[in-house]
């Protein structure tokens, strides 16, 4: 099984569906920011949800930086193998009693929408402070500055010696794309029509990921 990994087929994506251009594929996962890093370990595989950097422009394809645990075994077996990172954006049930067309043949079906990134690539281990500081400034600003308004919060806020602390309980992680492939399903192989029923039931849901379902159907259609 660990040897086949290596060699996983790509995501099923109908043309209608596909995000082909790396530039899309890119800007899903700065909106997403939050992936699952998979790896295969010598009991089956290991995963861990982690927020990520993106660098577009290192190595040919860019690469993804992240942090995790140092209690957390998975980063000990993970430098130099191959890993799958997934983005997962937004999703929501669709019901087919929300299509005009249902009252003109009813020949609909339930579904389900989503957007998705997945990133394949080889995983490097950065067991460097330095390293992992310079990462972690840089992810608190990204976020502070889109999150926290006027009162950003910034690693030098806090004392030196705290945050030295927890600088040595945590690890880098890095990961070399070598195969990014994504998938906007939102109904693109429907009617306008039908899409319009989607979208107004989605907007009145009171799930939160339904709204943003209906919020990625307009941003695609309009």
């Amino acid at each position: 099984m660990i040897e086949a990994w290596g060699y996983l087929a790509g995501m099923y994506r109908p043309t209608a569906f596909d995000v082909a251009d790396e530039r899309d594929l890119f800007d899903l996962v700065e909106v997403a920011s939050f992936g699952h890093l998979i790896t295969a370990g010598p009991d089956g595989f290991d995963a861990t949800g982690l927020p990520f950097l993106l660098d577009p422009h290192a190595g040919p394809r860019g690469h993804l930086r992240g942090h995790v645990a140092r209690a957390n075994p998975q980063w000990r077996a993970a430098n130099g193998a191959r890993a799958f990172v997934l983005f997962p954006l937004v999703d929501g049930y669709v019901s087919p009693s929300w299509y005009p067309s249902k009252a003109e043949h009813a020949k609909v079906v339930p579904t389900w929408n989503y957007e998705v990134v997945h990133v394949h690539g080889t995983v490097r281990v950065h067991d460097d402070v330095d390293w992992v500081r310079a990462l972690l400034t840089e992810l608190t600003d990204r976020h502070e500055t889109v999150r926290a308004g006027d009162r950003p919060w910034a690693v030098t806020d806090a004392p030196p010696q705290f945050i030295d602390i927890q600088l040595r309980a945590i690890v880098g992680v890095e990961v070399e794309i070598e195969r990014i492939e994504g998938k906007r399903k939102l109904s693109q192989n429907r009617s306008d029509s039908d899409r319009a029923g989607i979208v107004d039931a989605l907007a009145g849901s009171p799930r939160l990921g339904d709204r943003a379902v209906a919020e990625a159907m307009r941003a695609i259609h309009e």
